[in-house]
């Protein structure tokens, strides 16, 4: 029984995300459990459990290569970005104003069906050898590409706030915990959405001791444990906390150290050293700005309207 079990998961699973859809951070596994599921239809059981361990096999070596991975580094107070090659260990420093970045998308093909790829990209040139380094970020959507170049963009023309809480959350109330604060996604993130869950339900606030009548009487929402039940059997039908573990051990992993010549680079100014944005891009930020605030233009059309792409 246990081994039909395992046998018939990636089929199970497959069913389920292909009726139910979720886009939590367990997206890829979804795909993958659809794969083994259109795989199973043309060769049998066996094909869809080798597609799951293909994939898996992915997952754990993308989690090596990311150890062996500098991150991009922008530093806001030079206005520059550094990029150092993983194999050659050579470090690129261009100026921030002259990155180029776009967001991509494109859709393949194959006997199993039609799957759709998502893409942020940054172009580095690099003048010593006269051509453009690609950095290249998959996303699970054009939304999340464009977001993740806001942040960017955000950090390095606007800054970070630092211990400045929200003061919609102060005034509710809201008390982040050292979890709920950690930068990253592993075992911990387990609890939180499974806490997440319980909140959507209502199952742990202040009136759990009143009837559903006097709920309504109070001004209580409604009490279900569905939104739990339902984050459960995505649980279970992703393999519990498989995606949790892999992110917990891609983040002590790591990455390897920068350079010398990077630390050195990464060393905080003072303020009287920082450099200015060009007159030409704080031009173009404030048309931008004016467009979206103003006029209620998307980004993407009111960088067109500023000239930026």
């Amino acid at each position: 029984m246990f081994i039909g079990f395992i046998v018939g998961l990636p089929l199970i699973v497959g069913v389920f995300f292909t009726l139910f859809p979720n886009p939590d951070f367990e997206q890829d596994i979804a795909t993958s459990m659809k794969l083994a599921l259109q795989a199973s239809a043309y060769y049998g059981v066996p094909g869809g459990v080798l597609m799951v361990g293909i994939f898996i096999q992915g997952m754990v070596s993308d989690v090596y290569k990311q150890a062996k991975t500098y991150p991009v580094r922008f530093n806001r107070q030079r206005r520059e970005v550094c990029y150092v090659d993983s194999t050659t260990h050579r470090v690129l420093i261009v100026p921030w104003e002259r990155v180029v970045a776009w967001v991509s998308n494109n859709q393949s093909v194959t006997p199993y069906g039609a799957t759709r790829q998502y893409c942020f990209g940054m172009g580095l040139e690099d003048e010593a050898q006269d051509r453009v380094q690609f950095v290249l970020i998959p996303q699970f959507s054009d939304a999340h590409a464009l977001g993740l170049w806001t942040a960017i963009r955000n950090y390095m023309e606007e800054g970070v706030l630092v211990d400045a809480p929200d003061p919609w959350l102060s005034a509710l109330g809201v008390v982040f915990t050292e979890d709920e604060l950690k930068p990253y996604e592993g075992l911990h993130t387990f609890e939180i959405e499974r806490l997440g869950a319980r909140f959507m339900g209502r199952l742990d606030d202040a009136g759990g001791h009143l009837s559903a009548e006097e709920r309504e009487r109070y001004g209580y929402s409604k009490r279900t444990p569905w939104p739990l039940r339902w984050w459960y059997v995505r649980r279970v039908l992703s393999f519990w906390k498989m995606p949790y573990l892999l992110a917990e051990w891609g983040h002590r992993k790591g990455r390897p150290t920068f350079p010398d010549q990077v630390q050195r680079w990464s060393e905080p100014l003072p303020p009287e050293q920082w450099v200015p944005p060009s007159p030409a891009l704080q031009k173009a930020n404030q048309q931008v700005r004016f467009a979206m605030d103003k006029q209620g233009a998307a980004f993407s059309a009111a960088c067109k309207e500023a000239g930026l792409h």
